[in-house]
């Protein structure tokens, strides 16, 4: 291999294939981005985070031997399990807590938006009842309306 002519191994001698890793976080693409080199599907994928359980090692050429891993979580970069649902590391089936996500959801996304994307009217706290005067959403109130909304809660 000329590719890389000055790599040894710790015996001195030249590999005879180049190895290479797709790491990073889960579902990013790192299986597809394999099976779009192969031109087939060789490698399973899902939009679901989690499916690469093992190292996965894949021929591309005799002389180009592909590394799939599992997904890598970073915890420095995310603080909480909530933030990992958020963006999109953790799987949301998985989810057994609510507030924290959709409390992460209400903090980024204006009520207009939330209001207009769910066709919902979301409730405005005043003072007395925990609101702060401003036209935050709790994540509270989201969860209430959206399952009001889809009659997945009723009151008695």
């Amino acid at each position: 291999l000329n590719i890389i002519p000055d790599f040894t191994d710790s015996e001195g001698k030249s590999p005879t294939k180049l190895t290479v890793g797709l790491v990073g976080y889960p579902n990013v693409g790192k299986s597809s981005t394999i099976n779009s080199l192969l031109g087939a599907k060789k490698v399973s994928v899902s939009s679901t985070p989690g499916k690469t359980k093992h190292f996965q090692t894949i021929h591309l050429s005799p002389d180009l031997l592909l590394c799939d891993c599992p997904g890598l979580v970073f915890p420095q970069f995310a603080t909480t399990k909530a933030e990992l649902v958020c963006d999109g590391v953790l799987p949301i089936d998985q989810m057994r807590e609510y507030r924290g996500p959709v409390g992460l959801v209400t903090q980024r996304i204006s009520r207009p938006v939330l209001e207009a994307t769910y066709g919902l009217t979301l409730r405005r706290r005043g003072e007395e009842e925990g609101g702060d005067g401003s036209d935050a959403v709790l994540a509270e109130d989201l969860l209430v309306a959206y399952a009001s909304m889809s009659q997945r809660l009723e009151f008695t």
